[in-house]
């Protein structure tokens, strides 16, 4: 497919206005101080989805302080509010046929959501699983939707776990560790047909367009097997016995009919390869993809899953290998239209003449466009910018960079300058990242932009631990929380003022969840070298988060002994709890209430210590928010707080 001369372009969302120009980014001048809404308020459009036909988008979309699930015809360009709650935001979308859409919603940073079908109208809404709104609520059916079944215009897969007397009430006594069912679901009418009780131990289940659960990842004791199976009721087959702390080989998807799988090899070499798995004898096919860099991270299939159509995999940036010569042909185009900017290859419509993608690049959260090949020539067309109103001219570009840590590993990262730095060195905020089994990557980051518009330089470091480096680079971080994981980020900050990026004297860290626990770490481990550390829902107690006598399943003891470590002296040790006598710098804490990952009592046990050390602090507490602001009014009103924070604490010269 030869790539369009030039764009064709037709606003199609009068709400929304579309500025082209946007994607271009000009050189840039004086730095202009940017409100903190024109980062974190919620007018923005996370989502969008195609229909199967090609005539309708739904997105989530913001309403009046929350995020509603809207719908846009193509054709007319009429744009409607299908569902509003006034206590939940509306979190991800997709079709079921062409007049069904199902959605998610939470409330109050609680992690298991609603899952819910409507009508184009929203007036017939099935809720299928409710919201858990607390750790121990078994009074309502709750479970996880296993397979959206994208081929079927009626039906999902759900995990559920009810009693048989009434199929909307969980059992009163049911044990905290049940067994769940599988259960067909019809999306139109919210009745069930319960399929199969699952295996006990299972971890992961894959299934095929008939609804049989072939594939199962399941625990025994201390072991971890493959096993399949024709059909649900016949007997399991053990293909594989796996380490579970370090598995040979994982499954990354299904084909429709169940008969191959694709696995990710470890054993060529430790970053994985991509081949089949024959799901009957358990027979592995060739290598079909060995990234030159980096690791896999998913499976693109057609809507039947007959077809793989390419591996998405990351080194610096995220890149694709495909294997469908026409989506290849025509991704190059797009990309080669947009030079400088991520495709992003979205929906399909089941005719295959319609689809969605997102362009954007590291200082563009991107733009939602329909692109059509029912004419003679392929036509593109903007539906929407997914953040509207941002300039990217004022936002600032992110830079891939790699060092060598102290001991001689090569650690990667990114680095965002402010306006004026060529100048004269910045002021620095280190930005770890959370997981920590997790990484940093290129794209916007509304984070990174709000910081490098106040004028600092920001770092994000891939220290050890971090995935996508392969598994040796994660293993090098196995206990080492508070110390070689630590050290790369120390050193991330020395190579940054030897490169002349960071003034030596203005050095902040800042991060959430494990980031949280790495700013405390700074802040209490190697206090000269910060001037503040802002703490957002961090890790400040490894006895909290290991937890060895409740973890019943002895993998999760394992791993997090591998990963974590055990023992009272030596997590005692790494805890920044037991460690804020050395504190030197103010430090800022941010915490939600309904935290089920870092639960409240972290902050407890942290402000009583703060308080018995005598050391100043700020803290900025949210009664109704959980692992991270998700409210945009809280997002608001934290980083305001944190804006003003370090203004007071770590000043910027003005006009620089």
């Amino acid at each position: 497919m030869k790539p369009p001369a030039a764009p064709h372009f037709r606003h199609l969302f009068a709400v929304v206005a579309l500025a082209f120009a946007a994607l271009s980014v000009a050189a840039s001048g004086p730095r202009q101080l940017l409100p903190v809404e024109a980062f974190f308020d919620d007018n923005t459009i996370p989502q969008m989805a195609l229909s199967p036909d090609g005539s309708k988008v739904a997105m989530i979309a913001p309403n009046n302080g929350r995020y509603s699930l809207a719908l846009l015809d193509l054709t007319t360009g009429k744009s409607s509010v299908v569902v509003h709650f006034k206590d939940e935001n509306i979190r991800s979308v997709f079709w079921k046929g062409d007049d069904t859409l199902m959605f998610t919603s939470a409330v109050e940073g609680h992690e298991i959501p609603l899952l819910a079908s409507t009508d184009l109208a929203g007036k017939r809404v099935k809720r299928i699983l409710e919201s858990r709104r607390r750790q121990d609520d078994f009074s309502l059916f709750f479970g996880s939707l296993e397979d959206t079944f994208p081929w079927s215009d009626e039906h999902i897969l759900i995990l559920g776990y009810t009693s048989e007397s009434d199929p909307r009430k969980i059992a009163p006594s049911i044990p905290r560790n049940a067994t769940p069912y599988l259960y067909q679901v019809n999306v139109k009418t919210a009745r069930r047909l319960q399929l199969s009780q699952l295996e006990p131990g299972m971890q992961d289940g894959f299934y095929d367009r008939d609804g049989n659960l072939r594939l199962a990842v399941v625990i025994e004791g201390t072991d971890l097997f493959v096993r399949s199976r024709p059909a649900n009721g016949q007997p399991w087959r053990d293909l594989a016995k796996l380490s579970p702390l370090r598995p040979d080989w994982a499954i990354l998807g299904l084909s429709g009919d169940g008969a191959t799988a694709y696995i990710l090899d470890y054993r060529p070499h430790d970053r994985g390869v991509l081949r089949t798995l024959a799901t009957d004898t358990g027979n592995l096919g060739p290598v079909l993809f060995d990234p030159p860099a980096g690791e896999i991270r998913r499976l693109i299939q057609n809507r039947e899953r007959t077809q793989l159509r390419a591996v998405v995999y990351e080194d610096d940036k995220i890149r694709h290998h495909w294997f469908d010569d026409t989506w290849r042909s025509l991704v190059r185009s797009l990309e080669a239209s947009f030079a400088g900017h991520a495709v992003t290859l979205l929906n399909i419509s089941r005719d295959e003449k319609r689809f969605l993608f997102l362009v954007s690049n590291d200082r563009n959260p991107g733009i939602y466009y329909l692109g059509d090949l029912r004419g003679p020539t392929p036509q593109i067309q903007p539906i929407s910018a997914l953040r509207p109103g941002l300039n990217a001219e004022l936002m600032r570009p992110m830079t891939p960079i790699r060092f060598t840590a102290r001991d001689g590993l090569e650690i990667h990262g990114y680095l965002t300058l402010p306006v004026g730095a060529e100048k004269r060195p910045p002021p620095l905020i280190l930005l770890p990242h959370g997981g920590p089994w997790a990484r940093d990557s290129w794209g916007y980051d509304r984070e990174v932009q709000f910081l490098a518009n106040r004028g600092y330089a920001v770092l994000q470091v891939n220290f050890r631990g971090s995935s996508g480096f392969g598994r040796q680079f994660m293993d090098a971080g196995d206990r080492e929380w508070g110390a070689r994981m630590q050290d790369d980020l120390t050193d991330a900050v020395q190579w940054a003022i030897a490169q002349g990026h960071a003034d030596p004297a203005r050095v902040g860290i800042m991060g959430a969840s494990y980031g949280g626990y790495a700013a405390l770490a700074g802040a209490t481990f190697t206090p000269e070298l910060y001037r503040v550390a802002i703490n957002i829902v961090g890790v400040a107690d490894l006895k909290l988060i290991t937890r060895y006598d409740l973890r019943t399943n002895p993998i999760s003891r394992a791993i997090y002994s591998k990963r974590v470590g055990e023992g009272d002296a030596f997590l005692t040790q790494r805890s920044p709890v037991h460690h804020v006598a050395n504190i030197r710098v103010p430090t800022f804490h941010a915490y939600g209430r309904n935290d089920p990952r870092v639960e409240f009592t972290h902050w407890q046990a942290l402000e009583a210590a703060l308080k018995r050390a005598g050391k100043p602090y700020e803290s900025h507490i949210e009664l109704a928010e959980g692992h991270g602001f998700e409210k945009a009014e809280a997002a608001v009103k934290l980083y305001r707080a944190i804006d003003a924070f370090l203004m007071k604490h770590l000043p910027v010269d003005s006009g620089s």
